[in-house]
């Protein structure tokens, strides 16, 4: 005999598997339930009364040996037509003897990023070496945060060390007020 919740579970595991989109599927004794295959699409599928939407994505971006050109920046994550109003960045990055680091992480809506004013981890740093800095990211009116990137402020190129890296966490994201949602969309 046929357990039919344990063929169904399968049955959806397998069809996920294989489409690697978003479905939406009839589970016996349910009503339609639908998969989101990223953050945004589960974003888009909520309620159009909720303001917020939860959402739980993280992003570990390695740096090791990327060279960023003097005053350049490497552009790190864009949530665009939405903005983070729940989230938080940690970043092991080269530091002098005094935890101060060259670098900058910039957040803001395209064009309009400011550096962020992050906070130093002190247990977990080694000056001169690599120091982890964090802060936590949060649209405010009139200054919502889509766009996420490291700079180098300085005259010369850096290449960073090994175990260089930026950890990005974002909980909730809301749509971006109808006046600023094609300022961070650079391409229109």
């Amino acid at each position: 005999m046929i357990n039919h919740k344990r063929f169904s579970v399968g049955l959806i595991a397998t069809a996920i598997f294989l489409t690697g989109a978003t479905m939406t599927l009839l589970i016996s004794g349910m009503s339609n339930v639908s998969i989101a295959r990223t953050p945004v699409e589960f974003a888009q599928q909520t309620t159009a009364a909720s303001s917020k939407n939860v959402v739980r994505d993280s992003a570990t971006i390695l740096l090791e040996s990327k060279s960023i050109p003097a005053k350049g920046f490497i552009h790190l994550y864009d949530t665009t037509p939405y903005m983070i109003t729940n989230g938080h960045i940690a970043a092991n990055i080269p530091c002098d003897t005094s935890s101060v680091s060259p670098l900058k992480i910039l957040i803001g809506q395209a064009p309009d990023v400011k550096p962020a004013q992050l906070e130093l981890v002190k247990p977990l740093s080694t000056p001169g070496k690599l120091c982890i800095y964090h802060v936590d990211v949060n649209s405010k009116p009139g200054s919502p945060i889509t766009d996420i990137a490291i700079q180098n402020p300085t005259g010369n190129t850096m290449t960073l060390p090994p175990a260089s890296t930026v950890v990005i966490g974002v909980n909730e994201i809301s749509p971006l007020p109808s006046s600023s949602s094609m300022q961070g969309n650079m391409t229109k």
